[in-house]
């Protein structure tokens, strides 16, 4: 788009839970309903980014074992169900790329998983005629079969896919001793052109990161998603320290717009899921002086938080 355009920005901080992900019918009108309420809060015309959280792909991974995995307390009791009812191709995973079990459930369930997420979401965008930053969801990278990414899709209003980005900084619980997942390169990090600007995504813990920043600023990005999933309690400790993240980077860089969706809700007992969404920009940008253009009230509600503006 041209500088200067106005454009609607949106972070959508859903709270989830299991049920959400009792089927693909379910979890398609639940994506379908909040954009269709954030598109009702904006003006009419105006070119639109939504973004998700970071693993709104993960519950997917359920879909075909909802009834055997709604009982279990635990996100490693229903790894464990899972393991056992898709033990045989889990076992030829392992014997042809020598991975680990939690890798060879990734990829066992990967392929579906994958043509779920991309389908459910280049819908949305296209219904709802948004630039869609899909969240994320443990992909399978499609040239390296023994390799799994946590992984975002961004599509463009009319549905296509236009970039994929893989998380290149993982937390411990998506390292070789939790997920097991693959790290991204910052090499591939990459910017696209979209109706609301030229876009760079950083996947949650890639936005507290210097390499990552600058290579997305290097190509010209304008604004930055990053959907994020909080596994702690929303604590102040906690608050102060997302300002070190994708705040702190439009305070270096005044040309940057942040756009950082986070997920509440959980999935089971043990995984706790809390923190506040917001779109920021340089205090100079922002009526109150604050960095934040918008920000959800709550850490644990569902909310839509939304932000008009000159780009």
């Amino acid at each position: 788009m041209k500088s200067g355009g106005e454009v609607a920005l949106v972070a959508i901080q859903m709270r989830t839970t299991l049920e959400d992900y009792q089927s693909e019918k379910r979890l398609t009108s639940r994506v379908n309903d909040l954009l269709a309420s954030a598109k009702k809060r904006l003006r009419a015309g105006l070119p639109v980014l939504a973004v998700f959280p970071e693993d709104i792909g993960l519950g997917m991974l359920f879909l075909d074992d909802y009834e055997a995995v709604k009982g279990c307390k635990s996100i490693y009791e229903a790894a464990t169900v899972l393991s056992q009812r898709h033990a045989p191709s889990i076992r030829q995973i392992i014997e042809t790329y020598r991975v680990s079990p939690t890798r060879a459930l990734l990829l066992a369930l990967g392929k579906r998983l994958e043509s779920r997420y991309r389908r459910l979401f280049s819908q949305a965008a296209r219904q709802h005629g948004v630039t869609l930053v899909a969240g994320s969801a443990p992909l399978p990278h499609p040239k390296h079969p023994d390799e799994v990414y946590n992984t975002t899709y961004v599509f463009a209003p009319d549905g296509r896919l236009i970039l994929t980005q893989r998380k290149v900084h993982l937390i411990p619980l998506e390292q070789q001793m939790g997920m097991d997942l693959c790290a991204g390169k910052v090499e591939e990090l990459r910017v696209v052109d979209t109706p609301v600007g030229r876009l760079g995504v950083a996947i949650c813990l890639d936005g507290f990161h210097a390499d990552v920043i600058e290579t997305l600023v290097k190509q010209k990005a304008r604004l930055i998603a990053q959907p994020s999933f909080n596994p702690l309690p929303w604590t102040q400790e906690q608050a102060e320290s997302w300002k070190t993240g994708l705040w702190q980077a439009c305070q270096q860089y005044p040309e940057l717009i942040g756009v950082n969706p986070m997920m509440t809700g959980r999935l089971f007992e043990d995984v706790v899921i809390e923190g506040r969404s917001s779109i920021v920009a340089h205090v100079s940008r922002t009526r109150d002086g604050s960095g934040y253009l918008a920000e959800a009230s709550s850490a644990v509600d569902e909310e839509i938080v939304v932000a008009e503006l000159r780009i």
